[in-house]
């Protein structure tokens, strides 16, 4: 039988470094030293506690960007057609940037945190459009990795600006179908601005 000492730490390691990095979670291992591990709550992960989050109603701004944005068009269009976020957002890439569609199922098997409530599928989609996006304007594989990790970094600063990067599917407030078209639509309109400002597609 394993001592709770050393169950703890096994589950400890097991955690993602995102969700160990939280000040909730630092503030839990100083609690817990102390003797007191009821002060400090444990962090949500499919909640948004950290910058301005992914649901709710779109603000004037983003109202403003979803009109103008033709990939958030697109996105929405696909909600309920068969395709999991990492699709979707991979095919609205796709479409937007006049890209070849024939790799689209690689994104098959991410959606739902690939399967497993791990990075949420709009996120890995969008790695996918931008790996390929750089890879069809630039010749150079020192170029393509060079551009895309710019690009890359920056929606993944985004991401992690409005809250947390796993799954936030069945069981959350973005199981409605309002709340997810509003989440890929903001997602669409960041991906769309970094394709073009950062991949120059």
């Amino acid at each position: 039988m394993l001592s709770s000492e050393l169950s703890r730490r096994r589950f400890v390691s097991a955690l993602p470094l995102t969700v160990l990095a939280t000040p909730a979670v630092l503030s839990g291992c100083d609690a817990e030293a102390e003797g007191g591990p009821e002060a400090a709550p444990l962090p949500i992960l499919q909640g948004q506690a950290r910058g301005p989050g992914f649901i709710g109603p779109l603000t004037e701004a983003e109202a403003a960007a979803v009109a103008a944005s033709s990939m958030a068009h697109e996105i929405a269009a696909l909600n309920g057609q068969g395709y999991p976020c990492s699709e979707m957002i991979l095919l609205a890439a796709l479409r937007r940037f006049d890209l070849p569609e024939n790799h689209l199922d690689a994104a098959a098997v991410f959606g739902g945190g690939a399967g497993k409530r791990d990075l949420c599928g709009l996120l890995t989609g969008g790695l996918m459009a931008i790996g390929l996006g750089a890879g069809s304007k630039y010749s150079g594989r020192a170029e393509v990795h060079r551009v895309g990790r710019l690009a890359s970094d920056a929606y993944w600063d985004w991401w992690v600006s409005r809250g947390d990067v796993h799954c936030m599917g069945y069981g959350t407030a973005h199981e409605s179908s309002e709340e997810f078209v509003r989440m890929c639509q903001r997602t669409a309109v960041q991906l769309e601005t970094v394709m073009t400002e950062v991949v120059g597609v």
